[in-house]
């Protein structure tokens, strides 16, 4: 599949500049003078998952080879009324990850340095500072991708236990098996990690907000079988989707990441999906902003049953990315708890 195919079929192409064979390689110019009368929607990474920024940053590392990518892209995207989206990695940010104070810590005491801690809390201002920072540029949303834990045995850096000994009373050299033993204290760990990750992307939405009032602010959240589809969304990621929805309206559903054997319509695991997406009841009839989002395509008859799925949930657009990330097998590894 490739770009053409993407853009005929309305999906709105994610664009990373540091993917081998982007069409970020064409350069803004190029790229939108051969698409911008045809293509409606663009999503630009602006923060990658090395945790490097694809802009000019007073606040962030910037990529020196992609510095100017994201400000160009998005500005002639805006004189050719062109709706923009900013994708931003979130905790998933190996540049600061490579130092152990801010590092993600597995259960096992593994240090893992692709991810970021959630419950570091000065991370969270360094969140704030790029998005005040991207909400200036003339963008519709900005999209965060793995604001989230990625699997509920990554919560035992030594800081995150001892903020959590501090409301549990639990031992500092507590293990997630022991926390399993205990069915009270696992669920006050699945709330405290839902709690740090709720308040943290509330901060982060309100920053860019106080930018650019109309701003729409959306959080990736991974649909997948893995992860026990919607009952891991707490469990594994720390995600509460209904605090979320209260906070943005606005959820992108990326589906199956990891375990890309996508199901066929009307079979049982259509269903599971399905009802993964459409878990929030209580905010199902407010209306709140669905969209999808898939990588990886490789051929256009891959995508056929994307088309009736976004029927199905009324979702209001597919954010499609051609090829993996770079740390796709690393992350898989972790995702899948390996």
């Amino acid at each position: 599949m490739n770009i053409d195919q993407l853009i005929d079929r309305g999906y709105v192409p994610v664009i990373d500049p540091t993917s081998p064979q982007s069409p970020a390689e064409m350069g803004a110019n190029a790229f939108l003078a051969e698409y911008g009368g045809v293509v409606e929607e663009v999503a630009l990474v602006c923060k990658k998952e090395d945790g490097l920024v694809t802009y000019r940053s007073g606040a962030a590392p910037s990529d020196r080879t992609y510095e100017n990518f994201f400000t160009d892209f998005a500005e002639l995207a805006n004189d050719l009324g062109l709706r923009t989206h900013a994708l931003a990695y979130a905790f998933g940010d190996s540049y600061l990850g490579a130092d152990p104070n801010y590092a993600i810590g597995r259960s096992d005491g593994t240090i893992i340095h692709d991810y970021v801690d959630p419950s570091m809390e000065g991370y969270w201002k360094h969140l704030n500072h790029i998005s005040r920072e991207v909400a200036t540029k003339p963008i519709q949303s900005l999209v965060f991708q793995e604001f989230l834990f990625p699997r509920q045995e990554y919560s035992f850096a030594r800081r995150s236990i001892r903020k959590f000994a501090e409301i549990s009373g639990v031992s500092l050299v507590v293990s997630y098996l022991d926390i399993q033993k205990d069915p009270p204290i696992q669920r006050l760990f699945e709330e405290w990690r839902a709690d740090l990750i709720s308040t943290a992307f509330r901060e982060t939405t309100e920053i860019a907000k106080s930018e650019k009032p109309d701003l729409d602010i959306g959080m990736v959240v991974p649909v997948d079988p893995e992860t026990d589809w919607n009952n891991g969304f707490i469990r594994h990621f720390g995600i509460n989707i209904d605090h979320i929805i209260e906070i943005c309206g606005y959820i992108v559903f990326h589906l199956m990441p990891y375990s890309p054997m996508y199901p066929e319509p009307n079979s049982p695991g259509w269903d599971l999906l399905v009802r993964a997406i459409s878990s929030s009841a209580l905010y199902e009839e407010s209306g709140y902003k669905k969209a999808l989002f898939v990588w990886g395509l490789e051929t256009e008859e891959d995508v056929s049953w994307l088309d009736a799925l976004k029927e199905d949930i009324k979702a209001d657009n597919v954010f499609a990315r051609l090829e993996l990330p770079p740390k796709y097998t690393v992350k898989r590894e972790i995702h899948r708890g390996v």
